[in-house]
């Protein structure tokens, strides 16, 4: 029961999408017609979704609050399932548009010159900005700076924003073990020293190239034994096929003598079929990228019951290719969105992802709406209260892009 001395706020905009009901989508069903509510008004009272119905002024109680958004599509807030927040002082420095390598070559000599003042300042702007952009809950990938993770925490918390920490194993250090927590060191000690941000973080790989199998493989049974998504990338680069298959390219002449052990071998696997070997798949298990899948591939990801999250803008900056989006939409995989980090996009707003694969792909905006909502949702793990906007849950919601919009 509500507070009966609370007030009602009526919100009316030209079309309302509620999605209330919807689940998970993959294959057909991300293409379904979604419920939608012209000339619609959602009702919230006490931060909580009410009701969403027909605008009728005369039928609201006396001392509604009434607030008119225009001609625009309100939604459910989104997810960004994949983001890199830490980095986002790096904004700008890095080299795009000269493949995954050149990228990284330039990334690696800046990680050493950050200052905490700096840092900080611009993890905050990062969260206030997504946080207007109608972004409700992150996927953000940390721990590689010595305190982000709290950082990170802080700034949503501020900003009103969730998150899920993914802290990122990097590097063929040893594997866990029973007298150590399941978290890298920066993020350990942090967790050390604040054991309530536990309860938000996930302990995840870098790539299949840079962390060691046994990590991973640890790592990821730390997640499905404690119900939490396990994250990492794969299939990203050209870079990194090669180095996976024959041990060699730029990839190998970037991390060798540094991230590679002396004597590194290569598996001779493509990414999916090398991450299937270590039992890396299944759901549950969160892969970001997918550029480098072939159609077979395509298909033993989405029979895994692997998620991926795409974020084609950031491989566009890098070069690195274009995902096979088409046949992973149709193949029944579970698929969501992301805008990776600063270091490879020009913001952090997860809805002009589907506005690029929109414009360029000619991707339906249903399946993109699910994906930017309750896939993300699902993708991560989350409670069903995240990407509707159902009775009781609480109010949090986005204006679509036009493009968007149907």
């Amino acid at each position: 029961m509500h507070d009966p001395a609370s007030r009602l706020l009526a919100i009316r905009a030209r079309t309302i999408l509620s999605l209330a009901g919807e689940v998970p989508a993959r294959g057909a069903r991300l293409f379904a017609p979604l419920k939608k509510m012209d000339n619609a008004v959602l009702l919230v009272r006490d931060g909580l979704v009410e009701e969403v119905r027909p605008w009728a002024a005369g039928h609201l109680p006396p001392g509604t609050e009434v607030r008119d958004v225009g001609p625009v599509c309100l939604a459910p807030a989104v997810v960004n399932a994949h983001t890199h927040i830490q980095l986002s002082w790096l904004a700008g420095q890095t080299l795009w548009h000269k493949g995954f390598a050149a990228w990284l070559g330039s990334l690696i000599p800046l990680l050493r010159s950050g200052q905490a003042e700096t840092v900080a300042q611009a993890i905050t702007e990062a969260c206030e900005g997504v946080a207007a952009m109608g972004t409700c809950h992150l996927g953000d990938v940390g721990g590689s700076l010595r305190g982000s993770v709290s950082c990170v925490q802080a700034a949503c918390r501020a900003a009103q924003i969730e998150v899920t920490h993914f802290c990122e194993w990097f590097g063929y250090g040893p594997p866990f073990t029973d007298d150590l927590f399941p978290w890298p060191q920066h993020c350990r000690q942090e967790i050390e020293n604040n054991p309530a941000l536990a309860a938000d973080c996930a302990p995840a790989g870098h790539a299949l190239y840079s962390t060691g199998p046994t990590v991973l493989q640890a790592a990821h049974r730390f997640c499905m034994e404690q119900g939490r998504p396990f994250s990492f990338h794969l299939a990203e680069s050209p870079e990194e096929t090669e180095l996976l298959t024959s041990g060699q390219g730029p990839l190998h002449s970037c991390y060798a003598g540094s991230v590679l052990p002396e004597g590194w071998q290569p598996p001779g696997l493509r990414p999916l079929a090398y991450a299937a070997s270590l039992g890396l798949l299944g759901r549950g298990s969160l892969a970001v990228h997918g550029v480098q899948l072939d159609a077979q591939e395509v298909d033993v990801l989405a029979a895994s019951g692997t998620a991926l999250c795409l974020c084609p803008r950031s491989n566009r900056n890098l070069a690195v290719g274009t995902a096979p989006v088409r046949a992973l939409l149709e193949s029944g995989a579970l698929l969501c969105l992301g805008t990776d980090g600063l270091t490879s996009n020009s913001d952090l707003d997860v809805r002009q992802e589907a506005v690029y694969l929109r414009e360029h792909m000619d991707i339906p905006p249903e399946a993109l709406v699910r994906m930017l909502t309750i896939n993300g949702a699902a993708a991560l793990g989350l409670a069903g209260s995240v990407g509707s906007l159902a009775p009781g849950v609480p109010a949090r919601f986005c204006l679509l892009p036009e493009a968007l919009t149907y």
